[in-house]
């Protein structure tokens, strides 16, 4: 009897710590605002603040080295060749991530990857005009019954900033739609 209880409280805990209930209204990761070091590399700057929240330390100029197949991005001046736009490079440095295509994560998704996942995750707005911007949401609140949603900006260029807005903006607003999320972000 003795061992069918200690399996039991063994295989419950295994289940329990499994699980995760996000807070329903704050939740919050530590992370540091990177800014983007040339003016195409908001990519590689949220990149960058991802992996820097795991501990790996990556220069924006050797994620653009990997992305464009080059070896010469970290040379000053940078040639223009390589300040393009482009997506974070985890799995070349030992990382996974889950990954969507022009659809936001859902606002449960959304607390379940900062209080349960524990980590801040990726994502990209597409300009109605072309090309786009990836920044970091590190942080989610509810105020006043709207869902609010913290961004890491890598602009201004060399510098960054750090907004809260809401979740709807996140999905889309004036003259941009939602483009690509890296979620799910771990060391293999």
């Amino acid at each position: 009897m003795k061992q069918f209880r200690t399996l039991f409280y063994a295989v419950t805990l295994i289940f329990v710590s499994g699980c995760c209930t996000p807070d329903p209204n704050v939740g919050s990761q530590n992370l540091t605002v990177v800014g983007q070091q040339q003016s195409n590399w908001c990519w590689a700057a949220s990149g960058q603040m991802a992996m820097g929240f795991f501990g790996v330390t990556v220069q924006q100029c050797d994620e653009a080295n990997k992305q464009f197949g080059l070896s010469n991005c970290c040379n000053s001046p940078t040639p223009a060749a390589c300040n393009n736009g482009g997506w974070p490079e985890f799995d070349k440095y030992g990382f996974t991530a889950d990954h969507t295509s022009d659809a936001p994560l859902s606002w449960e998704q959304i607390k379940s990857q900062i209080s349960c996942h524990g980590a801040p995750f990726c994502f990209s707005w597409h300009w109605s005009g072309g090309g786009g911007h990836m920044m970091v949401i590190s942080a989610y609140s509810v105020f006043n019954n709207v869902n609010y949603v913290y961004l890491r900006d890598p602009e201004p260029v060399g510098q960054g900033s750090s907004r809260w807005v809401t979740y709807d903006a996140y999905v889309n607003g004036p003259g941009y739609t939602h483009w690509d999320d890296y979620y799910n972000i771990a060391k293999k």
